[in-house]
C-alpha cells in the first residue's frame, strides 16, 4: 500500500507547525489577492467614497473627489449602501427562531403501555421545549441578533462573512465573534467551508495577553516581539490606516499577528501518538481509529509555535453566511451596484455644476468692456463704454436627462429591494392588504437568501448544542419568561450528565441535559401579518371565521378562548 501521509499534516510535528501555518497563509493570500482589491474597494464605496480607489499601477489610494470644488461639484449617492442595508433589514425582519425537536421515542420499548408511553413522550417534549428556550436565551446573552446584522453587512460588501462559536472552558460559556473576509484564510474554490483542508485566522492581538495566556508554551511565547499590525492582510491594513490613521503603539498596547489554525487531520500513526499522549483528551477523543477525521488546534504568532492540540470536534468552529450557493468567494451584492451608481454620481455632479453656472447667471462682454461688475444692495452694476453687456438665456436641463435617472434608479431596484423596504410604497397604498402583498413579493425574491440565512442560524444553534454538550459539566440555572412570569430550570452537558450516571452521583429531579444530537429547525414565519394594520385586520377574519364554527360545536370553547389570548 502506497504511504499517503506524506500528503498531511499530520506528519508534522508541533515544532514545525508554525512553518506549515505560514507557508499556508502565504498560499491562500496570494490565490485570493484579486478578491481582496474588491473588497478593499467596495468597503470604501460602502463608507460614501465612491470615487476612491485603489491605483494598481502605483498601488497608492487615488480620490477623484479630493478635486472636487463648489463649481466642479463630485457628489455621492449612497444608493448602493441603502440598498443593501435594505436587503438586511428585510432578511432580520423575519427574527430566526431555533425550535428543537424531542428526542425520538422507542415506542416498543413500552409494549402496550400507553399511559407510560405517553408520558415519556410529554417528558420529551418537555425538555425540548426547555432546551429550545435556553438556546433562544442564550442567543439574546450573545447578541447574537446584532452579529447576524453585522454577518449579513459584511457578505453583502465581500461575498462571504464569518461568525465563530468557541467554548470558554475555565467559565463554562460560549463565545462568538464575527470576522470578515480578510481575516479568515481559506481555499476560496470550495463550495462549503467544512470540505476545505484548513481554516486559519489572523488577527493582531496584544503582546501583554499572548504572554499571560498559560495555554502557550512558556518558551515561545517569551520569544516573541511586537510587529503592530493592523491585520494580517497588508490590502486591510491599508484600508485601516487610512481610516483610522496610524497610532505609534506604547509600551502596554504593543501587538502582534496571532494566527489561529484549524487543521482537518486523520487518525494515522503519525499523530495517533500525540494524540494518545495529550492531557485533558476526551474519552471520544481517545475513541477514535485509524482514518476517523480529527481537528488539529494550532496557534502561531510570528515564526513561533505557541499552541498544539487535537480537539474533540469534526467540524471547524466557523458558520460562513453567502448570499448564493457556490464558490466561498463569490461576486458580492454591493458589486452589483457600484456601475450604476457610479453613473447616477457623475449625472446628479454635472447637474449640480449646471446649477453653480446656469442659474447664477452668465454674461455675454464685447472684448475691450470692463467685465468686473460693482456689487451694490441694489444688484450688480456694470460700466461699459459702448456695447453694454448682454445677459444670456438660462438654458433648461434636456428631460431625457431625468428619465436616464429614473432609467438607473429601476436598475438599481432591480438588483435589491425597494418598495417596501426603502420607503417607496405609493402614497395612494393605504389598505394593509395591498402593503401585505408588496412584502410578500419583496420577501419571494430573497427566498434563496432567506433559506441560506435559516442555515446558518441553525449551524449556529447546533453549535451551541455541541459546546453545552462537550462542555458543560457544572449544572447551570436558565430562565425564560412566558405570559409574563419567569421560568426557572437547570441545564447541564449531556456528556457530564451520563458520567454522573455511571459514578452513580444523584441529579436533580428537574435537570435539563443538553445534548447535540438535539434537531434544530429555524422558524421566521411572520405570524398573521408583516403589518401591525395588517395582523389586525387577519385576527378580525379568523375571529370570524371561527365564530359560527364555536357555536355549532366544531370547535370547542377552549380554543375559541386559547386564540383570543
Amino acid at each position: 500500500m502506497a504511504d499517503t501521509s506524506r500528503f498531511q499534516t499530520s506528519v508534522v510535528k508541533t515544532e514545525d507547525i508554525g512553518q506549515v501555518i505560514d507557508e499556508a497563509v502565504v498560499a491562500y493570500k496570494s490565490t485570493r489577492y484579486s478578491f481582496e482589491r474588491r473588497w478593499y474597494d467596495n468597503k470604501f464605496f460602502d463608507d460614501g467614497f465612491h470615487f476612491r480607489f485603489l491605483q494598481r499601477t502605483t498601488n497608492k489610494i487615488v480620490d477623484l473627489a479630493e478635486r472636487a470644488s463648489m463649481y466642479n461639484p463630485t457628489r455621492a449617492i449612497p444608493k448602493a449602501s441603502r440598498q443593501i442595508r435594505g436587503v438586511a433589514n428585510l432578511l432580520m425582519s423575519n427574527d430566526p427562531t431555533p425550535v428543537v425537536s424531542p428526542e425520538r421515542i422507542n415506542t416498543h420499548a413500552f409494549g402496550e403501555d400507553q399511559q407510560a408511553l405517553k408520558q415519556a413522550q410529554d417528558q420529551a417534549k418537555w425538555k425540548a421545549k426547555l432546551v429550545g428556550h435556553w438556546i433562544n436565551e442564550e442567543f439574546k446573552n450573545q447578541e447574537i441578533n446584532e452579529k447576524l446584522a453585522h454577518l449579513l453587512i459584511l457578505s453583502m460588501i465581500q461575498g462571504v462573512s464569518y461568525l465563530q462559536v468557541w467554548p470558554d472552558a475555565v467559565e463554562e460559556k460560549i463565545r462568538t465573534q464575527v470576522y470578515d473576509a480578510f481575516d479568515i484564510y481559506l481555499d476560496g474554490k470550495f463550495t462549503d467551508i467544512q470540505d476545505c483542508p484548513m481554516v486559519i485566522k489572523g488577527i493582531p492581538k496584544l503582546i501583554s495577553e499572548i504572554k499571560a495566556n498559560e495555554l502557550f508554551d512558556e518558551t515561545q511565547r517569551m520569544q516573541i516581539t511586537a510587529d503592530n499590525k493592523l491585520a494580517s492582510s497588508e490590502i486591510k491594513e491599508a484600508y485601516l490606516r487610512s481610516r483610522f490613521g496610524s497610532e505609534r503603539a506604547t509600551e502596554a498596547t504593543q501587538t502582534i499577528l496571532l494566527k489561529e489554525a484549524f487543521i482537518k487531520e486523520y487518525v494515522n500513526k503519525n499523530n495517533s501518538g500525540r494524540i494518545k499522549n495529550q492531557e485533558k483528551a476526551s474519552e471520544t477523543l481517545l475513541r477514535k481509529k485509524e482514518g476517523d477525521p480529527v481537528i488539529r488546534h494550532a496557534f502561531v504568532a510570528g515564526n513561533f509555535w505557541l499552541f498544539d492540540e487535537y480537539l474533540d470536534i469534526d467540524k471547524y468552529p466557523f458558520v460562513d453566511f453567502r448570499m448564493e450557493p457556490g464558490p466561498i468567494y463569490q461576486v458580492p451584492l454591493i458589486e452589483r451596484f457600484i456601475p450604476l451608481n457610479k453613473s447616477l454620481d457623475m449625472l446628479v455632479s454635472r447637474i449640480e455644476r449646471y446649477t453653480h453656472t446656469m442659474v447664477v447667471g452668465s454674461w455675454s462682454i464685447k472684448a475691450g468692456e470692463p467685465d468686473k461688475p460693482n456689487n451694490s444692495a441694489g444688484g450688480q452694476i456694470f460700466k461699459y463704454n459702448t456695447t453694454p453687456p448682454v445677459q444670456n438665456p438660462i438654458a433648461s436641463i434636456p428631460p431625457f436627462v431625468f428619465n436616464f435617472i429614473n432609467v438607473l434608479n429601476s436598475f438599481v431596484e432591480e438588483q435589491g429591494v425597494s418598495t417596501s423596504a426603502l420607503n417607496r410604497i405609493h402614497a395612494g397604498v393605504k389598505a394593509a392588504r395591498a402593503i401585505e402583498s408588496l412584502k410578500e413579493s419583496e420577501y419571494a425574491n430573497l427566498s434563496i437568501a432567506q433559506r441560506r440565512f435559516k442555515q446558518s442560524v441553525r449551524r449556529i444553534a447546533e453549535r451551541f448544542l455541541d459546546i453545552a454538550d462537550n462542555y458543560f459539566t457544572q449544572p447551570q440555572e436558565a430562565m425564560f419568561m412566558e405570559k409574563g412570569e419567569p421560568t426557572y430550570f437547570d441545564i447541564i452537558g449531556k456528556r457530564a450528565y451520563d458520567e454522573r450516571q455511571k459514578l452513580g452521583i444523584p441529579a436533580q429531579e428537574d435537570i435539563i441535559p443538553i445534548s447535540k444530537e438535539y434537531h434544530v429547525e429555524i422558524d421566521v414565519e411572520q405570524g398573521m401579518g408583516y403589518t401591525r394594520q395588517g395582523r389586525q385586520e387577519t385576527a378580525m377574519e379568523l375571529a370570524n371565521f371561527f365564530g359560527p364554527l364555536v357555536q355549532a360545536g366544531v370547535v370547542p370553547p377552549e380554543a375559541f378562548q386559547k386564540f383570543i389570548e
